[in-house]
C-alpha cells in the first residue's frame, strides 16, 4: 500500500516539459517533507497520540500539489514553483485532488484525514495531530543548506544576483529573522533544536558563499604586493599608443 502511494505521488508530482527533462523540484521537496514528518511522528512527545501514518505520508507528499495543478492548468510556470508560501487556494486544490488520486490506494478514512491535514496545516490553532506534524516538517524543510536551491531560484526569478541574495541574508541576520522564525514556527522542542542546528549550518554555508562571491579568498593566491584584486573586477583602460 505505502509503496503504491509513493509510486503514485512520484508520477503525479514530477512535471513533464516539452523542451527538457522532468522537473522534479516539487517531488524532491515533498519526499523530504514526508520523511521528516515520519520521523517527527516518532517523537516521545507524540507517543500517546493516535497518528494515522498513511494519512500523514499522503498529506506530506501532496501538500504542495496545488502548484502542480496550477502549472498543468497554465496558471503557473516551472520557474515560479514553490517560490511563495502555499496559498489557501493551493492547499484546497491539493486536498481535493488526493481524494481522486488516492482512491483505491488508501482507505477512505485515511484519505479524508490526509485532505484535512493539508487544509489545516497552516492553522496554528488546529488540534489535528497530522496537520501539526505536517506544519512542523514543512517549517523544518525551509531551514538549512538545502534551502539554497529555492533561495537562488527566487533571486533569478526576480532578476537579482548572488550579491543581492547575500545582502538579503545580511539584513536577515541583523534583524534576527531566523531566530524569530524558529521561535514561532515549532511546537515540539526537539524539532526546534534541530531547526537551530540547520540554521547554523546555513550560516556557515552563507559565510563561505560570501567569501567566494566577494573574492575574499583570492589573497591566498599571491601576496598583497603582487595581487591587485581591482585588476580582476574593473579592467583598466589601455594606455594610448
Amino acid at each position: 500500500m505505502m509503496q503504491d502511494l509513493w509510486a503514485k505521488a512520484q508520477a503525479d508530482l514530477c512535471l513533464g516539459t516539452s523542451s527538457g527533462p522532468l522537473d522534479k523540484l516539487v517531488w524532491e521537496h515533498s519526499t523530504r517533507v514526508a520523511k521528516t514528518a515520519a520521523s517527527i511522528a516518532g517523537l516521545p512527545e507524540l507517543a500517546d497520540r493516535a497518528i494515522d501514518r498513511r494519512a500523514l505520508t499522503a498529506a506530506a507528499l501532496y501538500h504542495d500539489a496545488g502548484w502542480v495543478l496550477q502549472y498543468r492548468a497554465g496558471e503557473a510556470i516551472p520557474r515560479d514553483l514553490l517560490l511563495r508560501p502555499t496559498s489557501e487556494v493551493q492547499r484546497e486544490l491539493a486536498a481535493a485532488w488526493i481524494t481522486e488520486r488516492l482512491a483505491g490506494i488508501l482507505p477512505a478514512r485515511s484519505i479524508e484525514l490526509a485532505s484535512n491535514a493539508i487544509r489545516y496545516c497552516n492553522d496554528r490553532q488546529t488540534n489535528l495531530t497530522e496537520a501539526q506534524i505536517l506544519a512542523e516538517a514543512e517549517s523544518l524543510e525551509e531551514i538549512g543548506p538545502q534551502t539554497i536551491v529555492l533561495m537562488v531560484r527566487r533571486q533569478l526569478a526576480d532578476g537579482r544576483t548572488l550579491t543581492d541574495m547575500l545582502q538579503l541574508w545580511q539584513r536577515q541576520e541583523e534583524y534576527h529573522y531566523w531566530q524569530a522564525r524558529i521561535k514561532d514556527s515549532f511546537r515540539f522542542e526537539p524539532v526546534r533544536r534541530l531547526a537551530t542546528q540547520r540554521w547554523q549550518a546555513l550560516r556557515r554555508f552563507m559565510t563561505d558563499l560570501a567569501v567566494c562571491t566577494n573574492l575574499e579568498d583570492l589573497a591566498a593566491l599571491a601576496s598583497p604586493a603582487t595581487l591587485d584584486v581591482t585588476d580582476l573586477l574593473v579592467p583598466r583602460a589601455r594606455a594610448s599608443a
